[in-house]
Order: structure tokens, then sequence, then C-alpha cells
């Protein structure tokens, strides 16, 4: 492969538009992901707190159910770091293209010319715009893979939290009828008051 006028100036064309795209389509997907993050924290939160709060079986059972609608919110993430890292490698090796076709285009004496016209850089530039096109095509799907992966990790956790703040309420409950009974149990029955 060789460097040519024709390469290069293709080359300098499509690196800042792979670019371009790629950074309109990652900040979108960060907003969708840091919007589904802060509503399924919102609705966790709110569940472990109606859990915390339960005074009754109703109550144990309404915490239960928004804790359900949580987990629904949890699974519908994108991974946020990962995309930043990768744009970010990707966004500088577009940039080096786009320099490596510039750079040979406006050489002194025509188009590659003055420096003899090294074909490694036509075969990086291919390489990298290549490179380019695959990761904004694969970029949803391997963010959406992650994204379910790291939810399974954190719903465990998160389970298991709810689970221990669900024993403690059913405990307190519990513990609130036994109190209960013990304390009917003592009362005088109606009629046989004491003499």
């Amino acid at each position: 492969m060789e460097m040519s006028e024709p390469y290069a100036t293709a080359v300098a064309a499509v690196a800042p538009l792979i670019w371009a795209i790629g950074t309109v389509e990652v900040h979108q997907t960060l907003k969708r992901v840091w919007a589904v993050r802060d509503e399924r924290d919102r609705r966790m939160a709110q569940a472990r707190a109606a859990m915390a709060a339960a005074q009754d079986q109703a109550g144990l059972e309404r915490a239960r159910e928004d804790w359900k609608r949580a987990e629904q919110q949890e699974r519908r993430g994108l991974p946020s770091v990962f995309l930043y890292f990768m744009w970010v490698l990707l966004g500088v090796v577009m940039a080096l293209c786009t320099v490596i076709a510039l750079t040979w285009l406006g050489e002194e004496g025509g188009p590659g010319k003055a420096s003899g016209a090294d074909p490694g850089a036509a075969a990086f530039c291919q390489l990298s715009i290549n490179g380019g096109l695959v990761f904004i095509t694969l970029l949803p799907v391997a963010a959406a893979l992650a994204e379910a992966t790291g939810s399974l990790r954190r719903l465990r956790g998160t389970r298991q939290e709810f689970a221990q703040t669900e024993a403690a309420a059913v405990s307190r409950i519990e513990a609130g009828r036994a109190s209960a009974r013990t304390s009917s149990e003592d009362a005088p029955e109606p009629g046989r008051g004491s003499a």
C-alpha cells in the first residue's frame, strides 16, 4: 500500500468524521447511562428506606414491590468509564491519522514527494480508520454486554443489603407482634377487675 494524494485526502476527511460521530455517540450513550443509574440509585434507596421503616406486613410487601421495580431499573444501564478510556485511545489514533495525512499532503514539492512517501504511514491510516469504523459500530453492543455483566455484580451486592434490611424488618415486626401478644395476655380480662 502506498500513500497517494487521493488516499491521503480521503484519510484527512474520514478520520475527523469518525472522531466526530464517535464523540457524539459516546456522549449520548453516557447521558443515558447516567440517567438510568441515577433513577436506579433513587429507587433502591427508597426501597431500602421503605423496608427499614416497615411496621407491618403490608409495609413489607410495599417495600418488596419497590425493590422489584428498582431491580428492573438496575438492568438497563451501559458502562461509562470503559467507554471514555476506549474513546480517548481511538480519538488519539484518529488525530494521528489526520495529522499524518495532512502533513503528507502539505509537504513541499507535492503530496509525499519530498520524503519519498512512507508506505507505513498509509497502512497506519488505513488500519486506524478501519478500527474506528469497527469501534463505533460495535461499541453499543460491547457496552450493553459490559453493563449487563456489571449490573449483575452490583445487583448481587445490593440484593444482600436489601436481604439484611428485610431480615431486620421482619424480626422487628415479629418482635412487635410478640410484644403485643404478651401485653394482651398480661391485661386483665374484662369483668374481672381487681378487688
